[in-house]
């Protein structure tokens, strides 16, 4: 099954950074620059004509280009069958947060971290942890035609996304609040629109087991 995983990566997320440069300056500690950012697709052509990822991307919002794009990748005997989309689906998640927990492990081993930062990425470094497990879960579930433990289970893996982007919101508010600006800031936006975009991916995976 890991083996499908590889053939989600999409041309809109080409760009994607999700490496760690470290920046020396003469007078302060090493500063890193973390380049995470979703590459978003401005508009699509024309809607998928596969009747699955109509109804999976159905209410994903401004995130729907991106959901098609994706699930438009699959291959076609996946985007034939209910069980086979939601394991892409599910599978493109998973990838990518595989990708977030080891960027944001090399972020927090710099020492001069803001510590409401720092303290923003440890707790995201714990939600999404589970989240490999949480999917897996999913996954056997949906094998074993268990929709509703599979649900379970991707409500679960969202509450933990929606974990992190409450403790990246709070860190934003307290930069906003003494006016700050910067490298900080941008991870913080860039790692939450990152996260809201894995959610829908979720949610679209969701959409397909309730049409099951």
């Amino acid at each position: 099954m890991k083996n499908s995983a590889m053939s989600c990566k999409l041309f809109f997320l080409s760009a994607l950074l999700l490496g760690l440069s470290f920046i020396a300056s003469p007078t302060t500690a090493a500063r890193p620059s973390l380049h995470l950012q979703l590459h978003r697709i401005q508009k699509i052509s024309k809607l998928s004509g596969d009747p699955l990822v109509k109804a999976a991307c159905a209410g994903t919002a401004e995130f729907e280009p991106e959901c098609v794009s994706t699930l438009q990748s699959a291959p076609p005997h996946q985007r034939a069958d209910g069980d086979g989309l939601a394991f892409f689906a599910l599978r493109f998640v998973e990838d990518h947060a595989v990708n977030i927990t080891t960027d944001i492990k090399k972020f927090l081993a710099v020492p001069d971290l803001a510590p409401l930062l720092q303290s923003a990425l440890s707790d995201c470094m714990d939600q999404y942890n589970p989240l490999d497990d949480l999917i897996e879960d999913a996954i056997n579930a949906i094998l074993a035609k268990a929709y509703s433990d599979a649900e379970q289970f991707i409500d679960a893996a969202i509450t933990d996304i929606n974990q992190c982007d409450a403790q990246l919101k709070a860190h934003n508010s307290e930069e906003k609040a003494e006016n700050k600006t910067g490298e900080d800031v941008q991870l913080a936006k860039n790692l939450t629109e990152f996260n809201l975009f894995l959610k829908k991916m979720l949610s679209a995976a969701m959409n397909i087991l309730k049409s099951n």
